[in-house]
């Protein structure tokens, strides 16, 4: 069925997006002419590359950050399986990572992005594990079972197999931020037992009120 609807929805006028294609991965990439900061990799609500990370990237970069995002909607359309996932992501950004002066990353998941980073993290080789900075997870619903649905893109929230919180609690040596709007609170908090962790609360909806200067002030702030 969506396979149908995509057909119907090429066959309309849209705005053309560049993208960059690398290894099965559909990313958008803001660069610096720089590489002494830490290398961003973000991960894209189902709503792919639409005005809010678009933004968020951006303003991450315009900081000094190369930025590399996934576009969710696109990688996670026919679904995959989180040691598929990881292996992609190691395979691309260790390839990236090649005779970059810093080789530290931090990784971002908003929304459906933040849903399956944990899983993501837990999959990652030692060796790439280890350079990770710092992991933030925004927006999170608590659950998700690596595949696009419909009925979450236009604001459905259905519980899903794969639940978040036990695949956080594994991330014991990880230094992990949670970032929480306000008013759209669907991770069981209380569940978290990690000993070591950051919790943010933002005002406003899943999207923050679009307000992503702030969430930068906060990226920017809890990465160290």
């Amino acid at each position: 069925m969506k396979k149908i609807i995509l057909l119907a929805l090429l066959s309309t006028p849209i705005l053309h997006i560049s993208v960059a294609v690398a290894q099965d991965l559909p990313v958008k990439e803001w660069a610096t002419s720089s590489q002494d900061k830490p290398l961003i990799f973000y991960l894209s609500g189902d709503g792919g590359f639409n005005k809010f990370s678009n933004s968020l990237c951006q303003g991450i970069n315009k900081k000094g950050f190369d930025v590399i995002a996934l576009n969710s909607k696109s990688y996670f359309w026919d679904k995959k399986t989180p040691e598929q996932t990881a292996t992609d992501v190691n395979n691309y950004l260790a390839n990236k990572l090649t005779g970059r002066k810093n080789q530290q990353v931090v990784i971002i998941g908003y929304s459906f992005g933040a849903d399956v980073l944990p899983f993501i993290l837990n999959r990652l080789p030692k060796e790439f594990h280890d350079k990770i900075l710092a992991s933030f997870l925004m927006a999170s619903s608590g659950s998700t079972d690596f595949e696009i649905h419909w009925s979450d893109i236009f604001g459905g929230n259905s519980k899903r197999e794969m639940d978040v919180v036990t695949e956080i609690n594994k991330l014991v040596d990880d230094k992990i931020v949670i970032i929480s709007a306000s008013d759209d609170g669907h991770l069981a908090l209380n569940k978290i037992s990690l000993k070591r962790y950051t919790h943010e609360v933002l005002p406003g909806g899943h999207h923050f009120d679009g307000d992503t200067d702030e969430i930068i002030k906060v990226i920017l702030n809890d990465m160290e």
